[in-house]
């Protein structure tokens, strides 16, 4: 159909030279380019959430949408097998799988091929039609709506809507206008009224709604909810937050995001609101400084804090980059607090989404039993809030009851006061799952590092020097060495000296992953060294591995009363 409604100059087969007829299908980089390909793979994107998530049902059959497209003229009977085709991939009779169809037929009739997010490229040039001829490509565009809707493929509010946007001269070609067509479909279809309601029921079942249920049910019936962040509003203990709905200056947004974010639930209101913004060093370089939040707040008579996200600034291109506010971390200081009060619930993000992209000015914020939580990380639902710990036992008080401890059995003790008082800060910024999380903010006492290796230069004698820190010289190693090289080798030799006893040992160079072996190898060197401690494997939750030296007491302390997680308790710590 396309090939031919639109104008000459825009045909593929058409011989009229012109900068359009040149850019309206080539395979390179233009400004419309990154537009329309995110347009489709927005599309394709929402077109697989549609297919695994819903089962629609229009009240048509194949063979009679079908015929509707033959009789319009939108499709030739030629393409027929093709489109049928088409409609078996996409699993689903929905409108939004017609129209995804439909789209391929029409750009394999321009290219001769199937549109294909790897390896295919629009682009509709940056030159704008006249006057004239964008009229008569709207005139025709329009045509092609009124098709569209005979067919039952949109709506009247649908057509009326597209049609505004093409008399608003948006689309040069239909294959601009199919793509928008359809993720409107699809974001119509996957808010069908009948399954709001069953999962406004699933809502109610565990009390996430519960005054609000009515008001729900009725919106949901007058089509009033267009997104599934929309939920949120009739939820029993949650927020929205459209951060343009605030000032630009943190001064003045930034305490009341946290006192919206605070009236879920009357215990977190708080007082003494204060916030920094410090240079995170860890990760800033030449060209790309990061910055964070430090707010700190009174809460039940007892100051928190938290560290999160602010901005990152390029100083070469004098710019900075970021939003208002770290959505994901920002409001964990409301977590540290339900967890002092051992209270069941927990603070949730909610992501909000515009097609299938993140919206990053938009997200909410929910309060969650585990119970309810556990409904919303299954299937079936609209949104799903972010993985929090329901663990209360690691309290404020518990925290700094633990640190008295570290310090009690030594483990602290090669830090001045100043440092400790500068870890416990330290502590109080972040956001700590477990008392492994509290000592690694204390200096050379855990060194943690990924098995998949960094260091490809010298690393196992980057580790030996490692563990020799944290042992504080009683694994004193001297003349450190290796000779690895993943490009040229299968092993590799380390070497190191302790006193007079020289030591080697070959590991195997498997790509840029670590040699288990290596572990047991430092082991039985400070076993056959006599030392008084030894080297420990701490559980990480991931691929990192994460080392202690311990003298045995401090080692049976430690275990017995639960002051850290060790390797072989992964179990418990993740049940």
């Amino acid at each position: 159909m396309a090939g031919e409604w639109l104008p000459a100059r825009f045909s593929l087969r058409s011989q009229v030279q012109s900068r359009w007829t040149a850019k309206c299908f080539e395979t390179a980089t233009s400004h419309m380019q990154t537009v329309v390909r995110n347009y489709i793979k927005t599309l394709l994107q929402l077109l697989t959430v549609l297919i695994l998530t819903a089962n629609f049902a229009n009240g048509q059959t194949m063979d009679s949408t079908l015929k509707k497209l033959i009789n319009n003229k939108i499709i030739e009977q030629k393409q027929v097998k093709d489109f049928e085709e088409l409609l078996k991939k996409g699993d689903s009779k929905s409108k939004a799988t017609y129209l995804y169809s439909l789209f391929q037929i029409e750009f394999k009739k321009l290219t001769g091929k199937y549109y294909s997010e790897i390896g295919t490229h629009l682009s509709f040039g940056d030159e704008k039609p006249k006057l004239a001829e964008q009229s008569k490509i709207n005139e025709e565009l329009i045509q092609y709506l009124s098709k569209l809707k005979s067919c039952d493929l949109i709506s009247e509010n649908q057509f009326i809507h597209f049609q505004s946007k093409v008399n608003n001269n948006e689309f040069i070609h239909s294959l601009q206008l199919l793509p928008t067509i359809i993720e409107q479909v699809v974001l119509k279809e996957h808010m069908n009224p009948d399954k709001l309601k069953v999962f406004a029921d699933k809502l109610k079942s565990k009390e996430i709604v519960s005054l609000k249920y009515d008001n729900l049910i009725a919106d949901i019936e007058q089509e009033k909810l267009q997104k599934p962040i929309d939920f949120l509003k009739y939820c029993n203990k949650a927020v929205i937050i459209n951060e343009q709905d605030y000032p630009n200056e943190p001064q003045k947004y930034l305490e009341l995001i946290h006192q919206k974010t605070a009236s879920i639930i009357p215990e977190l209101s708080f007082v003494n609101f204060e916030f920094q913004v410090v240079l995170d060093s860890s990760i800033s370089d030449s060209d790309s400084k990061f910055y964070d939040f430090v707010v700190s707040l009174k809460s039940n008579g007892k100051k928190y804090k938290q560290k999160s996200s602010y901005h990152l600034y390029s100083p070469s291109k004098n710019q900075y980059y970021g939003n208002k506010i770290d959505q994901q971390e920002y409001y964990k200081i409301f977590n540290k607090i339900l967890a002092d009060l051992q209270s069941s619930y927990r603070l949730h993000e909610v992501k909000a989404y515009q097609g299938n992209a993140v919206e990053w000015k938009v997200f909410g914020i929910i309060a969650l039993t585990k119970e309810q939580a556990d409904l919303l990380h299954g299937g079936g639902v609209y949104f799903t809030p972010s993985y929090e710990s329901f663990k209360n036992k690691l309290t404020s008080k518990k925290i700094e009851q633990t640190i008295e401890e570290y310090k009690n059995i030594g483990l602290l003790s090669h830090l001045t006061s100043e440092q400790i008082e500068k870890a416990k800060e330290k502590v109080s910024e972040q956001e700590n799952s477990n008392l492994n999380d509290v000592l690694m903010a204390f200096p050379d006492v855990i060194y943690m590092f990924d098995t998949e290796l960094g260091n490809l230069e010298d690393p196992y004698a980057e580790l030996i020097r490692e563990y020799k820190k944290i042992s504080h010289d009683d694994f004193k190693a001297t003349e450190i060495s290796d000779n690895f090289d993943i490009e040229k080798k299968k092993k590799v030799e380390l070497k190191f000296k302790i006193g007079n006893k020289s030591y080697s040992k070959m590991l195997k160079i498997e790509n840029d992953w670590i040699d288990t072996e290596f572990f047991n190898f430092t082991k039985s060197v400070v076993s056959e060294q006599n030392l008084e401690g030894q080297f420990y494997e701490l559980y990480s939750g991931g691929q990192e591995a994460s080392i202690i030296y311990l003298t045995q007491e401090q080692y049976d302390y430690l275990r017995t009363n639960k002051l850290l997680v060790f390797g072989d308790e992964w179990r418990t710590e993740e049940e």
